[in-house]
């Protein structure tokens, strides 16, 4: 029996908006999304290599159908390009070209500060509160490659038109020479959430659920 499951973002967890609006969606019509936790039990130690490593661990041996959140999003293309029992992605505004994203954020001097301190504190939206993260996260990020997906799947991504976090000029250029993916841009910001019911009749439609 296949998975659903939701990736959160980066700084979120199970309990997101997002997360519970969608959990609540497919219940009603009696499936189970799974919402892993991506903090992995300690958010300042995290790199997406080990929630990669995560996921293949808990969810690699099924088919799975999976929904990613900004960061999230990247994994699950990340994910997808390394595991083939993943059969398609619905990408909610997908943290694409990521490391530069931070980079531009934080600027030279903070990242400088960073690199030379090992850690810095990020606000965390599902603990409320400021928490370290180590700098090997950024180095780690530095490798992945939303690129890397060579193989051909079923792909949705939607995304604000007014995200000033994760440009949607980076969701279609992803898609370009990429036939199998369709980009669909909606009056929002980065956190879509004025769009849930969009998503989730999106979601339907595409998955046919």
């Amino acid at each position: 029996m296949a998975h659903y499951i939701y990736l959160h973002g980066f700084g979120s967890g199970v309990q997101s908006r997002k997360a519970n609006y969608l959990r609540d969606r497919f219940g009603e019509r009696g499936l189970n999304l799974l919402t892993p936790d991506l903090n992995l039990g300690d958010f300042t130690t995290i790199t997406l290599s080990k929630q990669l490593a995560f996921l293949q661990a808990n969810y690699g041996d099924t088919p799975c159908y999976v929904l990613g959140s900004s960061l999230g999003g990247l994994l699950a293309t990340l994910w997808a390009s390394a595991n083939t029992n993943v059969q398609s992605l619905i990408l909610l505004a997908p943290a694409f070209r990521f490391s530069e994203s931070l980079v531009e954020m934080l600027g030279a001097e903070e990242m400088a500060s960073w690199r030379h301190r090992g850690r810095r504190n990020f606000y965390h939206y599902g603990y409320g509160e400021e928490l370290p993260l180590h700098y090997a996260f950024f180095v780690d990020a530095c490798q992945q490659n939303e690129n890397n997906l060579q193989r051909e799947l079923p792909i949705l991504i939607i995304h604000g038109k007014y995200d000033d976090v994760v440009l949607p000029q980076r969701s279609l250029e992803f898609a370009e020479g990429r036939p199998y993916v369709t980009v669909r841009l909606v009056a929002d910001d980065h956190s879509l959430g004025n769009v849930l019911d969009y998503i989730w009749t999106e979601t339907q439609s595409f998955w046919r659920i």
